[in-house]
C-alpha cells in the first residue's frame, strides 16, 4: 500500500469517526425511546439539537490544528470543513426550536418572556451562535481587526458551547439517560481539554524552547526572507517541500506579538534552517523588515499538502503563482534542484510590477540550470517601457497560449491572490482537467 492509498483510508476513518459521533446521540435515544409521544416535527428538531450541539464540540477539534487531523487533508480542507459545519450546526440549532414549536404547537419557546431560565439560556446560546457565524462570514467586509476578532470569536465559542450544554441537559427531556448524559459531559471535556490544549498548553510549551532568527534578507522593496533555527540540542521538524508552519515572533521593542502561518520558503535539504519569505502585506507584516537576527520566535508545523511529493506518481508539472505565492513553489524548485530531479517544470509568475518579481535572479539560475528543467514566463501588470515579457492579468486568451499546450500531460499548481486562482481553476475545471491533477494553495486560513 502506498502512503496515498495510507492517507485516503486513514481520511476516510476520520470522516466516518466524525460522522459517527455526530449520529450517536441521535441514534442512541431513537433506539431506546423511538416512541416519543411527540408529533414527527417535534422529535426531528430534538434530534437536530442532539446533533448541533455535538458539531459545536467537535468544532473546537477542528479548529486546533492537530497534526493527526491535518495530515490526510491538509490545513485548508481542514479549515474550509470547519466553516462548512459552523454553517450546518448553525441551520440545525436554528431549526431546533422552531419544528418544536410546529411540530407540538408550543410557541411559547418562541415569544413568551415568562419562560424557564433553561430555556433563556438556549435563546442566549442562540443569539451568539448565529452572531458567531455572520461575524465570521462577514469579518473581513466589516473591516474588523484580525485579533480582535479572534478574541471575541474564542470567547464566543466557549460561550456557545457551556450555555448549550446546560440548556440541554436541563431543558432535554432525555438526558435521564445515561449514556446520554455521560457522552455530553465527554464532549464538553473534549471541547474544553482541546481549547485549553491549543490556547494554553501548547504556547507554553513552544515557550521553553523558542527558536532564534538567524537572518534577514530583504527579497524586494518589501519582501522579506526569515531564517530560523532551533534550540541548541533539539532537531528541526521534518517537512516537504511546498509545506508552512505557524510563527509567533518575539521581538520586544514594542512589536507586536501575533501568530500567523507562512510557506517553508527554504528547501528540506537544509539541515536546521526553516526559512519564511513574508510580504509586508498587514499591520502586523508591515513590522517584519525590523525583526532582527537574535529576536525570538515560537515555531510549530508542518501542515499542508500543497507539494509535489504527495503526488509521486506524477511526472512533469505546471506551476502558476501570482505574488508571494510563489513561496511554496520555490520551495519545491529548490528541493528538486538540491535533490538533482530533473523533471519539466513550467512557471507562469504573475506580479503587478517588475519590483515585485521575488526570487528573481535565483529562478534565472535555476533555468540555466541541470536541474529541473525549469522555463519561467513572468507576467506584469504594470510593465515599464521596454520590458519583454509577458504584460497584464492571466485571462482567457494568456491562459490559453500559455498553459494549454500541457492540459493533456501535466499537473497544475496554483497559488497566488484570490481572484488570479479563482481565475485559473476555473478555466482548467471548464476544460476538463480532471481534478486529481489540480492542486491549489490559499493562505487564508
Amino acid at each position: 500500500m502506498t502512503d496515498r492509498q495510507r492517507d485516503r483510508m486513514y481520511g476516510g476513518l476520520l470522516i466516518l469517526l466524525y460522522a459517527a459521533l455526530v449520529l450517536a446521540p441521535v441514534v442512541a435515544v431513537g433506539i431506546v425511546r423511538w416512541e416519543t409521544g411527540h408529533s414527527f416535527l417535534f422529535t426531528v428538531g430534538k434530534n437536530l439539537a442532539l446533533a448541533g450541539f455535538t458539531m459545536v464540540a467537535l468544532q473546537f477539534v477542528l479548529s486546533a490544528r492537530f497534526r493527526w487531523v491535518e495530515r490526510p487533508f491538509g490545513q485548508d480542507l481542514v479549515y474550509d470543513f470547519h466553516k462548512a459545519m459552523a454553517v450546518v450546526a448553525t441551520l440545525f440549532i436554528v431549526s431546533h426550536p422552531l419544528l418544536m414549536a410546529i411540530g407540538d404547537g408550543v410557541w411559547e419557546l418562541i415569544y413568551d418572556l415568562d419562560v424557564g431560565w433553561d430555556i433563556w439560556l438556549g435563546r442566549i446560546a442562540l443569539v451568539l451562535i448565529l452572531g458567531h457565524v455572520i461575524g465570521s462570514t462577514f469579518r473581513a467586509a466589516l473591516g474588523v481587526d484580525y485579533e480582535l476578532w479572534k478574541r471575541g470569536h474564542n470567547a464566543a465559542a466557549i460561550a456557545i458551547l457551556v450555555l448549550a450544554y446546560i440548556h440541554s441537559r436541563n431543558a432535554g427531556g432525555d438526558f435521564d439517560l445515561p449514556f446520554l448524559r455521560w457522552y455530553w459531559v465527554g464532549l464538553l471535556v473534549l471541547a474544553l481539554g482541546t481549547w485549553t490544549f491549543s490556547s494554553v498548553v501548547r504556547p507554553w510549551l513552544l515557550r521553553r524552547e523558542p527558536w532564534t532568527v538567524r537572518a534577514v534578507d530583504r527579497e524586494t522593496h518589501d519582501t522579506w526572507t526569515v531564517a530560523l533555527e532551533p534550540p541548541e540540542g533539539r532537531e528541526p521538524f521534518e517537512h516537504e517541500p511546498g509545506q508552512f508552519h505557524f510563527i509567533v515572533f518575539r521581538r520586544g521593542r514594542d512589536l507586536p506579538e501575533e501568530r500567523h502561518h507562512w510557506t517553508i520558503s527554504s528547501s528540506p535539504t537544509e539541515s536546521r534552517i526553516r526559512a519564511s519569505t513574508i510580504k509586508e502585506s498587514g499591520d502586523f507584516t508591515a513590522t517584519i523588515g525590523e525583526t532582527r537576527p537574535g529576536d525570538e520566535a515560537l515555531v510549530y508545523g508542518p501542515y499542508g499538502r500543497f507539494s509535489h511529493r504527495f503526488h509521486p506518481d506524477e511526472g512533469d508539472l505546471v506551476f502558476v503563482a501570482g505574488g508571494i505565492g510563489i513561496t511554496p513553489m520555490m520551495s519545491m524548485l529548490r528541493f528538486m534542484r538540491d535533490t538533482g530531479d530533473r523533471r519539466r517544470i513550467r512557471l507562469v509568475y504573475t506580479n503587478i510590477a517588475e519590483r515585485d518579481i521575488v526570487f528573481r535572479e535565483e529562478l534565472s539560475e535555476m533555468e540555466s540550470g541541470a536541474a529541473p528543467d525549469l522555463e519561467v514566463t513572468h507576467m506584469l501588470e504594470e510593465p515599464r517601457e521596454g520590458w519583454e515579457g509577458e504584460e497584464g492579468m492571466l485571462d482567457e486568451e494568456s491562459m490559453e497560449r500559455l498553459l494549454r499546450p500541457h492540459l493533456e500531460e501535466r499537473a497544475f499548481y496554483v497559488c497566488g491572490p484570490p481572484p488570479m486562482m479563482d481565475a485559473v481553476l476555473a478555466w482548467l475545471r471548464d476544460r476538463d482537467v480532471p481534478a486529481r491533477r489540480i492542486h491549489a494553495e490559499r493562505f487564508e486560513l
